[in-house]
């Protein structure tokens, strides 16, 4: 079982390798192989039945890395949707990330409303409140302040990922495929932006909830404590709540020493 493991995950890495992926025929026939070479082996003894053994775990897990790959890039906003306006239901994924004009989050597409818009199942969202609310009191800016696990109904509009590709650079479009995130964009406040829902009840959303509840009872109790953004981090993991003198005083640190 051990040697199985490995061959799967070795097949796994393999396809990490290559420059392009493999055609669905192709997969398709090294799963065939793969299965076909596992029932030959079994019940076998001797070097050969391992060894096929082996390279048909490797096949497998080859060609389920590659069929994974193919799901998560066709999961993707077309081109002709890209900077138009498209109306959404969905959840709130994860914790809020709150800046000096609005927050960030991670947003579960449940139903698009726009009729022929294709979106990809979670995207990233922008809410600028500053700009997008002038008129409004901080009251109700603040009373539609998003929290993990709410559905929403809103206008955003969207783009494809796109990131430097600089050599030995942070890839920023490798970052978000690795999430699964498939577009980035902002919600529409000129059109209508509502709560549809209190709570939608998946664990992990559960989970980013309590992380909410966490960081809202620390800014309650300490709300001008220089660092408090210190002690959410610590807590849940949010580092982003660290104030950027913090963070620049990090590194300073770690360029004199």
């Amino acid at each position: 079982m051990r040697f199985a493991i490995l061959a799967f995950a070795a097949g796994i890495l393999f396809l990490q390798t290559q420059a392009a992926l493999p055609s669905t025929t192709a997969l398709a026939s090294l799963v065939g192989a793969g299965i076909c070479g596992i029932i030959l082996a079994l019940n076998r003894t001797g070097w050969l039945p391992r060894g096929a053994l082996v390279l048909s775990f490797a096949a497998l897990g080859f060609s389920w890395a590659g069929w994974r790959a193919e799901v998560r890039l066709a999961d993707r906003l077309p081109e002709s949707w890209e900077v138009r306006d498209i109306e959404l239901v969905g959840v709130v994924a994860s914790l809020p990330q709150r800046f000096e004009r609005g927050e960030r989050f991670l947003f579960d597409v449940e139903k698009v409303l726009t009729p022929g818009a294709r979106v990809p199942e979670r995207i990233s969202l922008s809410w600028y409140h500053a700009w997008d609310d002038i008129e409004e009191s901080d009251t109700t800016v603040a009373s539609r302040a998003m929290h993990p696990g709410e559905r929403w109904r809103f206008t955003v509009r969207l783009k494809r990922p796109h990131g430097s590709a600089n050599p030995h650079g942070f890839d920023y479009e490798a970052w978000l495929l690795e999430r699964g995130i498939r577009a980035t964009g902002s919600i529409r406040a000129r059109y209508e932006v509502a709560r549809v829902g209190e709570f939608v009840w998946r664990p992990g959303y559960v989970v980013e909830r309590l992380r909410d509840g966490v960081r809202e009872r620390f800014l309650t109790v300490l709300p001008d404590a220089p660092y408090a953004g210190v002690l959410i981090a610590l807590a849940i993991g949010d580092q982003r709540s660290i104030p950027v003198v913090f963070r620049n005083n990090k590194l300073r640190f770690f360029i004199a020493n």
